[in-house]
């Protein structure tokens, strides 16, 4: 029997895959990447920004951007104290080194600023304090870094001017008089006017006939771009002082004691700030203030420095017809809307137990931030005023009323290092500084491994208690947490 044979079929063939070609895909891919970065970069434009160089004496254009960055970059690369990055409008928005005017405004509008680090807000007013040292500006322009009063802060642009540091920008500055830190503050960069005050002690290491610049009280330098770059650089290296400066009669806790005699406070009127009887509300109050100090344990001297700032040694029409000594409830877009009170006497007490007791001197309160008149960085001057020297004002009329008291009290002042708790003799914790605020203590004595301080608060059941007595309340701190 035959069999069939099978058809041999060939093989199906496979069909060769087709290269696709590289180099167009390639091609598309970075035209796509370049389109992409382009639509990009032209989407994120923030204006129109040009680096000019002053260096030869006239204004050069050295590039134009549409990217603040860009700018600023450029402008960054040369050590020119005389080039900057402006605006459409002509106005500088960046610099190597310069000021910071503040003037901008009339006096009943405050420009606020963000302290750096932070989300917490302030306020100044340049009618009080026109310059602040700037530091840096940020990425998209907007923003304006600045030392002023002890902070650092970040303002809008839009609420300030910068200019390079010349002869024709007047700043402020400090010297020496016969012992005494002279502060000359400007209130004008454009005008050459000036109010002076002597705040107190001159720190060791500067010279009388010499100019200094400070935005921090602490630290004193013979040139402004010098400053600037220490403190760019972290760094005190340069500064004419060797130790930071603490002015005693700024950083004074209100918790400490005058004893000025009753006559004391009127004298002072009539001699040294040259003031008639019968045209201050302060004339023959000096009593008032001895017994609301026995009373609430608030420095005397200190009060009544503050209420001759306040009130223009008790002459002005809030004082006269309100018995408002201090200030209170005076703000400066609303003047009018200042506190009454039926006597000086009144008016006294309340500032003591009312605004420093409940207030500035308590922890536990949202103005507490040192119950020393301070700046802009720590004390009362945080929240109390717009002024950004109303703190070094107030020391000025503590310093002629007391100028040897400094010799006889121990003040310990500083920045801390890390977290600070005081205690009471129980060894209860009371309340506590954070790392990097100011403190300051006035030192009663030595306690075994603590220091017995004067206590911010009146002490009850082992707690602060702004409700009891304060009766000289006596706190501890830690040695090894001072640095003396």
């Amino acid at each position: 029997m035959s069999k069939k044979r099978r058809k041999r079929t060939s093989p199906k063939r496979r069909a060769k895959k087709q290269k696709r070609p590289i180099l167009p895909l390639f091609i598309f891919a970075m035209l796509f990447i370049f389109l992409a970065v382009f639509v990009g970069f032209k989407a994120t434009e923030d204006g129109t920004f040009e680096v000019i160089d002053y260096t030869s004496g006239k204004r050069e254009v050295l590039n134009t951007y549409h990217h603040f960055i860009l700018a600023k970059h450029e402008m960054m690369k040369s050590d020119s104290e005389l080039i900057c990055v402006s605006d459409k409008d002509g106005n500088i928005v960046a610099l190597n080194h310069g000021i910071v005017n503040l003037k901008t405004k009339n006096v009943s509008e405050n420009t606020t600023y963000t302290i750096d680090g932070s989300d917490q807000q302030g306020y100044t007013n340049g009618n009080y304090g026109a310059d602040a040292l700037y530091l840096d500006t940020s990425r998209d322009g907007t923003k304006i870094k600045m030392l002023l009063s002890g902070v650092t802060a970040w303002v809008n642009t839009s609420d300030i001017q910068l200019y390079f540091c010349s002869n024709n920008v007047h700043t402020s500055y400090y010297y020496v008089k016969d012992g005494t830190l002279m502060h000359a503050i400007s209130t004008s960069v454009v005008d050459n006017h000036v109010a002076k005050y002597g705040i107190g002690p001159a720190p060791e290491g500067l010279k009388e006939n010499t100019y200094y610049y400070s935005y921090d009280g602490h630290w004193f330098y013979t040139s402004l771009n010098t400053y600037a770059r220490d403190i760019k650089a972290g760094s005190v290296t340069h500064a004419a002082n060797k130790s930071a400066y603490y002015n005693y009669y700024q950083y004074m806790p209100h918790r400490s004691k005058s004893n000025l005699s009753t006559t004391s406070y009127s004298a002072y009127l009539r001699n040294l700030a040259q003031v008639e009887d019968n045209s201050s509300a302060l004339y023959n109050a000096g009593n008032l203030f001895i017994q609301a100090q026995k009373k609430y344990g608030v420095n005397a001297a200190m009060m009544f420095s503050l209420a001759c700032n306040e009130s223009n040694y008790g002459r002005s029409s809030i004082a006269l017809n309100n018995n408002n000594l201090f200030g209170h409830a005076v703000y400066d877009s609303s003047p009018d809307s200042a506190n009454s009170y039926s006597s000086v006497k009144q008016c006294i007490n309340s500032h003591a137990y009312d605004f420093i007791q409940k207030g500035f001197a308590n922890p536990q309160d949202s103005r507490y931030h040192g119950s020393w008149f301070g700046d802009k960085a720590s004390g009362i001057n945080v929240d109390y005023a717009s002024d950004p020297y109303w703190g070094e004002k107030n020391a000025a009329m503590y310093y002629s009323l007391e100028p040897e008291i400094y010799k006889k009290n121990n003040l310990i002042c500083f920045q801390a290092k890390k977290d600070i708790d005081v205690y009471d003799a129980s060894g209860s914790v009371l309340y506590s500084y954070k790392a990097g605020a100011t403190v300051s203590f006035l030192k009663i004595k030595n306690a075994g491994n603590k220091i017995e301080v004067a206590s911010e608060t009146p002490i009850q059941n082992h707690t602060s208690d702004v409700k009891a007595s304060y009766n000289n309340a006596k706190a501890y701190v830690k040695k090894s947490d001072i640095r003396e």
